[in-house]
């Protein structure tokens, strides 16, 4: 029956459908928004730019940040209100903060970083057969221009721009994305599979698709299903959220640290070199930090009780 499932919910499918259909609204009215403020600041600029496609970098943030609030943030809060349990709840914001958890997230996300490194030196070799050369052309240059409008915005020459790129790039993402991808796909997902870990990896496959940058797809894929697994197991959407902002945040500051020291940001793109050993060391103890994270989270206790009761 695809009206609902056996406890009499909704089907999951609808639930998807829905979520999608506010993701679209949600996108085109506020990236609509976007370049209405942006119009009511700069002006004729930005008719300029639509005329062109060439839009001056202000207007870019502009229109990015109000995108990112209608794409991800508000679906998310108006799926989560559909759900009658409160929004809060759903979203699995009102948990008490684990302070240890927390630290040993940041903790396992950079013990990560080699192995997450080489994954992006082997999905950047990434080579299609022959036939599909045109197809490729077309990835390389949707990736080149990604990559060239990351590096416009990671431009900062002032702390008010690192402000800035913090709200756009790392506090906006983490917040919007885990709401969206964590809190509401994982859900709809895990529900319709009635499995965890198929929850976790079809959200994280999602959320790396939806980033249309084929040549990290893989990197991303894993940083998406370490969120899943640090959600799924806090039960404690603050945490994802955290070692997200931190990720992205990093990047940011990083840039800003260059840049003041007169270095080009596209240093950023040039994963780390380590001995060859070391990716396959960081998976072994990412992999034992995550069940030490396990043990002392809520869903251990969780497995614990049901298994004695």
């Amino acid at each position: 029956m695809i009206m609902e499932d056996k406890s009499g919910a909704r089907h999951p499918f609808l639930d998807l459908l829905n979520l999608i259909f506010l993701v679209l609204a949600g996108t085109l009215l506020f990236t609509l928004l976007g370049f209405f403020v942006s119009y009511l600041i700069y002006g004729n600029d930005v008719l300029h730019g639509l005329r062109t496609g060439d839009f001056a970098l202000p207007v870019l943030k502009i229109i990015q940040l109000c995108s990112s609030i209608g794409t991800f943030i508000v679906p998310a809060i108006l799926f989560a209100k559909q759900q009658h349990v409160g929004v809060f709840n759903f979203l699995d914001l009102k948990r008490r903060l684990d302070l240890r958890l927390i630290i040993l997230a940041i903790v396992i996300l950079y013990v990560f970083t080699p192995f997450i490194d080489w994954t992006i030196l082997a999905n950047q070799k990434m080579k299609l057969p022959e036939f599909l050369k045109g197809i490729e052309s077309w990835m390389r240059a949707k990736e080149d221009q990604i990559a060239l409008l990351t590096k416009q915005f990671l431009v900062m020459t002032s702390p008010a721009d690192l402000f800035v790129n913090l709200l756009i790039i790392a506090v906006v993402p983490a917040i919007g994305e885990e709401l969206l991808f964590r809190a509401c796909v994982q859900k709809i997902f895990t529900r319709w599979t009635r499995n965890f870990h198929a929850g976790i990896w079809v959200a994280a496959i999602i959320f790396s698709a939806i980033h249309v940058q084929f040549y990290g797809f893989v990197p991303r894929l894993l940083l998406g299903s370490l969120f899943g697994y640090l959600f799924y197991f806090s039960r404690n959407l603050w945490v994802p959220i955290i070692a997200h902002f931190v990720n992205n945040g990093t990047q940011v500051i990083l840039a800003f640290i260059l840049q003041r020291k007169g270095q080009s940001v596209e240093m950023l793109n040039e994963p780390g070199e380590y001995p060859f050993y070391l990716p396959f060391v960081s998976l072994l103890f990412t992999s034992a930090l995550l069940l030490i994270y396990f043990r002392l989270s809520p869903v251990k206790k969780e497995f614990d009780e049901r298994r004695l009761g």
